[in-house]
């Protein structure tokens, strides 16, 4: 079983396990608040480096014929299961078209767990942010919410538009700039 309580950065003995979910016991309260802050730091500047490099270009996919018929013979865009997703995302990789660094924005998990986890680093606690999506399948950022049509949630997630206060209009989220790279190899598997 994979869970934050048996994460090595939080200790099992921080966490009192209550069925499906875990509370931090209160001695460790303290303690367990400044390694999240440390790692939602950590995490924040990891995503300016990742947002820094989704904006800086180099989101075209180009792949080769032969990539493009290995994908095509063992991926179906419209019905994958999330160990085929994750095999999916490590061909990207192994190709050069996403970074192993991009797992983590593309819904990936943890390998070999059905559950759908938002690394602690990346939880995100007050502020709010204006977005704008249609979205009749009810996809959300999370696989589950794909139904398998991966082809279809990842077109979904690559037009997200946010607002941005820093240039006053709307602008696509990092994460949407690299969906839009996992978009385009669906589109040439199904050619």
């Amino acid at each position: 079983m994979v869970s934050a309580a048996s994460n090595q950065t939080f200790r099992r003995e921080w966490i009192d396990v209550k069925g499906n979910y875990g509370l931090v016991k209160l001695e460790y309260l303290d303690t367990f608040r400044k390694t999240l802050e440390a790692q939602q730091k950590e995490a924040a500047k990891d995503y300016s480096r990742f947002a820094e490099r989704m904006r800086g270009g180099g989101t075209s996919v180009e792949l080769t014929e032969e990539q493009r018929k290995y994908l095509a013979e063992h991926f179906d865009p419209q019905n994958m299961s999330k160990t085929e997703y994750q095999e999916f995302i490590d061909k990207l990789c192994e190709f050069g078209i996403l970074d192993e660094a991009d797992k983590e924005y593309v819904g990936y998990g943890v390998k070999g767990c059905a559950l759908d986890m938002i690394p602690v680093g990346r939880v995100r606690t007050g502020g709010s942010v204006r977005q704008v999506r249609e979205n009749p399948m009810s996809y959300t950022d999370s696989f589950s919410s794909s139904g398998g049509n991966v082809a279809g949630w990842a077109r979904y997630l690559s037009g997200i538009m946010s607002w941005s206060e820093q240039t006053n209009s709307w602008q696509r989220k990092p994460e949407a700039i690299l969906f839009g790279k996992v978009k385009d190899v669906l589109e040439a598997v199904s050619r």
